[in-house]
């Protein structure tokens, strides 16, 4: 989830970043296990949110201000010269998370396939059936499907 504005203004810069990674997420698990001409238009909106967050970090909250300067002010109000300097500045907070969120999910690659593979023949995992998968257990479930109103039980 997205924060607004209002839920930046006690965040850490740490927890800044950490939704940036977040809104990262689905893009970057796209192009790893589906590949990057796979990729769909629906990761624009992560992409889109990640870089808000990181814009308003940088220029209304002043998180980032070493090469930027600790000014609070929108785009119209700044030079361009400034405002090339937060899309730098915006540009490698996006590409240090991209680099994060890649070696976390190449890290979790099995747990995610694995998850991925039971969520795709169950529909629905439980946290307890989703702990075990990640801990490496098979899980055993019944798979109700249902057809014209009735319902059948697949092992």
């Amino acid at each position: 989830m997205i924060p607004d504005e209002s839920e930046m203004l006690s965040m850490s810069k740490e927890k800044v970043l950490a939704h940036i990674d977040v809104a990262m997420g689905g893009h970057v698990a796209e192009r790893i296990f589906l590949g990057k001409d796979s990729i769909t238009s629906g990761c624009g909106s992560d992409l889109k949110g990640a870089s808000n967050i990181a814009y308003q970090a940088v220029r209304r909250f002043g998180m980032f201000g070493e090469e930027v300067g600790y000014i609070s002010a929108d785009k119209k109000d700044n030079s361009e010269y400034y405002n090339s300097m937060v899309d730098k500045e915006v540009k490698k907070i996006l590409d240090e998370s991209y680099e994060r969120v890649v070696k976390l999910l190449q890290s979790k690659e099995r747990e995610i396939r694995e998850l991925s593979k039971n969520l795709y023949w169950y529909d629905y995992l439980d946290a307890e059936e989703m702990e075990k998968i990640i801990k490496g257990k098979k899980i055993k479930k019944e798979k109700v499907r249902e057809w014209e109103g009735e319902k059948y039980i697949v092992k």
